[in-house]
């Protein structure tokens, strides 16, 4: 694997004029979407009809905040993954020049719309997709190909196109993909099968809680490819790895919480609909639950935090789900901070939203923080993450009331 990465800068300034595609996670660069770029991008440079283009993974962060991602940094140490050879977001200067060029295409995974942080190359073709999240209907006529499936990893998509297609063609050349030894991997007919294996299980075994079917999360696909790279990893237990990668990824004592709130977060720009007016909302995911940062840090600097991040990203409304565990149980919890008063009713509409089951709670409450229609929940649909919240947001924002049916409990508002 190191291999591949090791020679894709030299092959960018020693081949000026090669088609490029870039294959890249969303803006939270989660480890699902890191190790879905890492992983498709590698299987993509060994197919035959990509031998003269240049592939490269894209993590969607800036490469200093990669160590706030102990949980990546846990797979890549057993995977012998150098992160130096990766692309980061400080390399768009580098990949933007090529768009006019018409020499740049994009490969999308862990999510099907090019938005936000990647805009300025958004005039590039999409060229594949593969993603788990609400199908957005883009790029039906150029990529190719172009899964979008209700699972709990998208790192289950990249195993299915590219693992099990490559498997079960006993990796001969009739699927285009040619012996690539480039490193030992106990006599492997494919010496990288080994490290490829490793890296896919991580995400689908974290995203899916251990393939817990009581979380709510983990569907029929995600257990096949799970049980098809494990044997191929070396590793004796899979609910080791998952442990020892969930030890990591918990473990946030030293992460101030502003960084928290940077570390997976996603942003949207929708149309209100009573006013015709854009909004721009942000979404965090943070682990770890609102007393366990009271506790160390104080509320108000929570607010601060929060406000500060939110000012940073020019929002209107920001929204930070948490989720730890409880006594042994877990749980999930939802921040609502308006930032503008045109939003101010966000909250409470929010709480009322039927299928997130929410329980409104005063833990962060200040003055200040109610008085602008700020709001705090418990989420007792532990299953719905922000993939689930943000539709439900969405909605609130942009159709008008009356097509809210269903969706909230009217004689609660």
């Amino acid at each position: 694997m190191n291999s591949f990465l090791e020679s894709l800068r030299p092959r960018l300034q020693a081949e000026p004029y090669a088609s490029v595609i870039v294959v890249t996670g969303n803006e939270s660069a989660d480890l699902d979407s890191i190790v879905s770029a890492l992983t498709t991008s590698f299987f993509l440079s060994l197919l035959l009809v990509n031998k003269d283009k240049i592939i490269i993974p894209f993590v969607n962060i800036f490469k200093a905040d990669l160590r706030l991602r102990s949980d990546v940094d846990y797979v890549f140490h057993i995977t012998q993954i150098n992160p130096d050879l990766l692309f980061f977001r400080d390399d768009l200067p580098l990949l933007e020049k090529l768009v006019p060029k018409n020499q740049l295409s994009l490969f999308l995974v862990d999510h099907n719309k090019v938005t936000g942080t990647m805009n300025s190359l958004a005039n590039a073709t999409v060229v594949g997709l593969l993603d788990h999240h609400v199908d957005e209907k883009m790029y039906q006529e150029t990529a190719n190909p172009r899964r979008i499936e209700v699972v709990g990893s998208c790192a289950t998509l990249v195993a299915k196109e590219f693992l099990q297609n490559a498997l079960d063609n006993d990796r001969s050349d009739q699927d285009g993909i040619p012996h690539h030894h480039d490193d030992a991997n106990d006599g492997h007919p494919h010496p990288w099968v080994r490290h490829v294996a490793r890296l896919l299980l991580g995400p689908i075994l974290i995203d899916t809680m251990n393939l817990d079917p009581a979380m709510g999360k983990v569907q029929p696909l995600d257990i096949a490819m799970a049980d098809l790279a494990f044997p191929l990893t070396g590793l004796t237990s899979k609910d080791e790895l998952y442990r020892k990668i969930e030890k990591a990824r918990l473990n946030t004592s030293k992460i101030p919480f502003y960084d928290l709130l940077r570390k997976d977060y996603k942003e949207w720009t929708v149309v209100q609909a009573a006013t015709s007016q854009p909004i721009k909302v942000g979404m965090s995911s943070v682990v770890g639950l609102m007393e366990q940062y009271v506790e160390r840090d104080g509320k108000d600097l929570l607010h601060e935090k929060i406000d500060q991040w939110a000012k940073e990203r020019e929002l209107d409304v920001i929204v930070v789900g948490l989720a730890g565990d409880d006594n042994g149980k877990f749980k999930r919890q939802v921040i609502v901070n308006p930032m503008v008063g045109f939003v101010g009713d966000l909250g409470d509409r929010l709480g009322h939203v039927l299928d997130l089951k929410m329980e409104r709670i005063s833990l962060v409450d200040t003055d200040a923080f109610v008085a602008k229609g700020g709001r705090a929940f418990w989420q007792h649909n532990f299953a719905a993450s922000r993939k689930q919240v943000w539709p439900a947001v969405e909605k609130l924002l942009t159709q008008p009331e009356e097509r809210r049916s269903g969706l909230v409990n009217q004689a609660n508002i």
